[in-house]
């Protein structure tokens, strides 16, 4: 995959490594970020003159509606999607307090909102002649943490709709990837990173799914996410147990 000359829609591109994405990727693209804080859009913004900002908050359906309508208005041009927003409500695992509005929130912004982007462009897609959609995803869709669990089940279900997707596409110029992430040092944890585990920097994971996605790799593990799968297929017991320790 050549990622020059491209229009790119990127969500939660205001921080962490959706904001690391942008930077790469402005110079030979036009980048367009979309998150649901204005502050942290317009931060973004001052750092990166060049992107495109777009305020909208992806699990509401309006909102999103009007974002995918406004992309196709003012950037008919638009062929590559980036499903990088996310985000996680944590639950303790023995008093399992407010299960419903974590199963809501999390099933809403990490699988409804980039299944429905997915579907929304694909006939916009599919009049492009070529096109490519990244989903990211987790290293823990193999090896879920109880303290979120509704964010790892969103996930992997997210992982199971886009090996459907790049399957019922494979006779056609869209390209379908996924980016795999592990822990990575970034707003999404919220000032709550494990001392017991080193996490990776922003700047790196997303340079390093660059890098794989110019291969054209279709499913991209970074880093310990490949750990993972191997934990997963081999001592899952073992690797549940290792997840749920950090």
């Amino acid at each position: 995959m050549k990622i020059s000359g491209k229009t790119i829609l990127l969500t939660g591109g205001s921080e962490g490594i959706g904001f690391e994405l942008a930077r790469l990727l402005k110079d030979e693209n036009t980048v367009i970020i979309c998150g649901r804080n204005a502050d942290k859009l317009a931060q973004a913004k001052k750092a990166l003159p060049e992107i495109v900002t777009i305020s909208a908050d992806l699990s509401v359906a309006a909102q999103r509606n009007t974002l995918v309508d406004r992309v196709l208005s003012d950037f008919p041009q638009t062929s590559v999607l980036i499903n990088n927003a996310g985000g996680r409500q944590v639950i303790d695992p023995q008093k399992r307090c407010g299960v419903e509005d974590a199963l809501y929130s999390d099933f809403e912004l990490n699988v409804l909102a980039p299944v429905l982007l997915c579907e929304n462009f694909l006939p916009h897609f599919r009049s492009q002649g070529a096109a490519t959609i990244v989903n990211i995803t987790t290293g823990l869709i193999f090896l879920p943490k109880a303290s979120y669990p509704f964010y790892c089940a969103a996930k992997a279900a997210l992982h199971s709709y886009t090996q459907s997707l790049r399957w019922s596409l494979r006779a056609t110029p869209i390209r379908v990837h996924e980016v795999i992430l592990p822990l990575v040092n970034t707003p999404f944890h919220k000032g709550q990173l494990p001392g017991t585990v080193r996490a990776m920097d922003a700047a790196q994971a997303a340079s390093l799914c660059l890098k794989e996605l110019t291969r054209g790799t279709e499913e991209i593990s970074i880093g310990k996410a490949r750990l993972a799968r191997q934990l997963a297929f081999l001592f899952p017991r073992k690797g549940i147990s290792l997840i749920n320790r950090i």
